[in-house]
């Protein structure tokens, strides 16, 4: 078991995909959005009001597997 750097893509309600990353096991995750093709940095706090943080837990990034 372990856990994933990159989790799957998600498309939320509000048309933006969003994914969690980060660059290894030690670090602190972050949340990107897809913006014209490239993932760019929108922010834990950001993601976690306007997203709704329960959700990204479906994406397998702290779930183990």
């Amino acid at each position: 078991m372990g856990l994933l750097l990159l989790s799957a893509d998600y498309l939320h309600d509000d048309g933006i995909t969003y994914r969690i990353r980060r660059d290894n096991l030690e670090q602190d995750f972050t949340i990107e959005e897809k913006r014209d093709g490239a993932w760019v940095d929108c922010g834990l706090d950001r993601a976690v009001k306007d997203v709704n943080f329960a959700e990204f837990k479906r994406l397998g990034l702290l779930i183990k597997k």
